[in-house]
């Protein structure tokens, strides 16, 4: 920044600032009242600000901080202020001349949002104005934002956790097929809808607190829906503890949702409606605590940390304090002193690599699962969020790099020494560290106790009383049948061996004992006929006999159809207790082989069957013309 030919620009005349304070350490509220927009900012950011429009040149500016308020800020820091008040439209600049650096900036800035449309893992949808509709929502659900509904709230979580710790077996064996096929859309309606419920109560606890709320949309990150409003007018609240409490709404309700349908599944395991509250608990539990109690990214865990840590803009901060070692390490570039103290210095950096990791670790992962869910489709987003993600960096990090080595011919060697002793140390580490190696082999599951469910009599069925992974205990009714024929045919019998008795004992009144001898037996004969025909009729009501996990797919279906003697319905097993024959490629042998009598972990989520360890017995190097098992012949 040539400070010559650069004049300072005015700060809008409408914006608005709001003094907080919190442990201590005072911050600002800097309002755009024109967009609606809220932020939050530093003392060092404030003086910076607030003297823009008393200054009439940048050494008067940065002077008059370092004498009055004692804040030192370097020429590179006031440019970085510039360009976020210019990015955001917060400058007059009719009233000033040029500011070419910051417009630049602004155009750089509006040239990434384009390019971040190539980022097709995460995509971002305003919608509308939800301002009038909470008008009309908020003075009816306020009851909800309440202590009442906070009491009824932990009623109904020490019931349902308690449930699901006596209970935790049955909810665990039920949660094999999560993520099966057939299982999707119904995870999908369950997610979208508690997303809604999520963002409403966000609102709903904003205006309790007399917020704004004036934009709301759509956030996919890999086609998942995610719902967003903007409650960023919650930073002008007076009390952290409100700002928390509107940071946590969503999460709140969407762990009240799931202590409730705890409460019906224990009710209703084996239902279909069971089967959607199961759903329930494991989508709340995973989207609280995977995305949105993460402080890791932006989400309500991390403005809840921001609050607590009394540290503004902590996300930006971190960031920073990375970007800072890294133009030291590579650059020898030394950062401009910070005013934090020592353990909030800690605490930053120590955040910021977490940050850097978190993101590392989404960008991959979610690349995985992009191209394995698009192949060549999920590719390309994965390429376009690794531009957006990455490209930004490095693009400033070149420019920076130019920049200096105008000023320090040697910045260049220097760089190049210390990437090259950066890659020898990962080299190394990657040398020293193992990892273990994924091989993928078509399998057969068996289990050393299973039994199979076959019916004992011809029939139709009339009922099916379990469900696909459902656990059943010995002498529970799993299947009833119907056979009309039989029924008949027992009726029929009934009457036949009551006429017997009437002539019995019309021959035994008139002594004609040699007719009372050929019904006695024909009773007999007919005796054993009726009790085979009852073993038949109970025999339409299908029981356990045994403990375990029913194994089986489309139960469903059988309903209505007709079953002969004999037809295996489904399996009821023991799952702690199986085996698996896989059969494995020529190459991968030796990787099995040195595993033999060791713990490997079995993964077999793609199928609906989860993850879980075991240990490799035995292996067969040898080629041979016979199947192992007669299902590795479909593959």
């Amino acid at each position: 920044m040539d400070s010559p030919e650069f004049t300072l620009p005015r700060l809008r005349a409408d914006l608005r600032f709001t003094p907080l304070t919190e442990k201590g350490t005072p911050h600002y509220i800097l309002e755009d009242p024109v967009r609606n927009k809220f932020y939050r900012l530093g003392l060092e950011e404030y003086l910076f600000i607030s003297r823009l429009n008393q200054s009439s040149s940048i050494e008067q500016l940065l002077q008059g901080l370092s004498q009055t308020a004692e804040t030192q800020l370097s020429l590179e820091q006031a440019e970085a202020i510039f360009n976020w008040l210019a990015a955001r439209q917060l400058l007059q600049l009719d009233n000033a001349s040029p500011l070419i650096k910051a417009l630049e900036q602004e155009q750089m800035s509006k040239n990434w949002q384009r390019l971040s449309r190539l980022n097709l893992i995460t995509i971002r949808i305003s919608l509308f104005n939800p301002d009038p509709l909470l008008n009309v929502l908020s003075p009816k659900l306020s009851w909800l934002t309440g202590k009442l509904f906070a009491f009824i709230w932990l009623a109904l979580a020490i019931s349902a956790l308690g449930i699901l710790f006596s209970r935790w077996q049955e909810f665990s064996a039920q949660s094999v097929g999560f993520f099966s096929a057939g299982n999707l859309i119904v995870i999908w309606l369950i997610w979208f809808s508690l997303k809604l419920f999520h963002e409403l109560f966000h609102a709903l606890v904003c205006r309790r607190y007399g917020g704004r709320v004036y934009d709301a949309g759509f956030l996919f990150i890999l086609f998942i829906p995610l719902t967003y409003v903007n409650a960023t007018s919650s930073w002008n609240f007076p009390s952290k503890w409100q700002r928390i409490h509107v940071a946590i709404a969503g999460m709140f309700i969407e762990l009240g949702i799931a202590w409730v349908a705890l409460l019906v599944w224990a009710g209703q395991p084996g239902t279909a409606i069971g089967l959607i509250a199961h759903n329930t608990v494991i989508i709340a539990g995973i989207s609280s605590l995977l995305f949105n109690a993460n402080p890791l990214m932006r989400f309500d865990g991390y403005y809840v940390l921001s609050d607590l840590t009394a540290i503004p803009n902590l996300y930006s901060h971190g960031l920073q304090v990375i970007r800072a070692a890294g133009a030291k390490w590579f650059l020898g570039i030394s950062p401009t002193p910070s005013t934090q103290s020592r353990g909030r210095k800690w605490f930053i950096r120590i955040y910021g690599v977490g940050v850097y990791v978190w993101r590392l670790f989404i960008l991959i992962s979610l690349g995985y699962i992009a191209s394995s869910m698009a192949g060549g489709f999920g590719i390309m987003a994965t390429f376009g969020a690794a531009i957006v993600w990455l490209g930004m960096p490095l693009y400033l990090f070149c420019k920076r790099l130019l920049l200096h080595r105008q000023q320090n011919p040697s910045v260049v060697t220097h760089l190049v020494l210390r990437f090259i002793i950066t890659v020898v140390c990962i080299g190394l580490a990657a040398s020293v560290i193992s990892w273990e190696q994924r091989i993928k082999a078509p399998a057969v599951i068996e289990y050393q106790h299973q039994f199979s469910v076959r019916p004992e009599i011809d029939g139709f069925v009339a009922a099916v009383h379990v469900t696909e992974a459902q656990f059943v205990q010995q002498g529970e009714l799993l299947i009833t049948l119907k056979n009309d024929q039989l029924v008949y045919a027992a009726n029929l019998l009934d009457l036949e061996t009551q006429q017997l008795e009437l002539e019995s004992r019309l021959a035994q009144s008139t002594n004609q004992l040699t007719q009372l001898q050929i019904i006695k037996e024909q009773q007999q004969t007919s005796a054993k006929e009726l009790q085979d025909l009852q073993r038949d009729l109970s025999a339409l009501h299908i029981h356990a006999h045994h403990d375990g996990v029913v194994i089986g797919a489309d139960l469903e279906t059988f309903r209505g159809t007709y079953i002969p003697q004999g037809k295996e319905l489904f399996w009821i097993v023991n799952k702690e207790q199986k085996h698996i024959i896989a059969s494995a490629s020529q190459d991968d042998v030796d990787q099995f082989q040195a595993r033999v009598n060791s713990p490997i972990d079995i993964d077999m989520r793609s199928a609906g069957l989860g993850l879980f360890s075991g240990t490799l017995k035995k292996v067969s190097p040898t080629a041979t013309t016979e199947l192992l098992h007669p299902a590795l012949g479909a593959v």
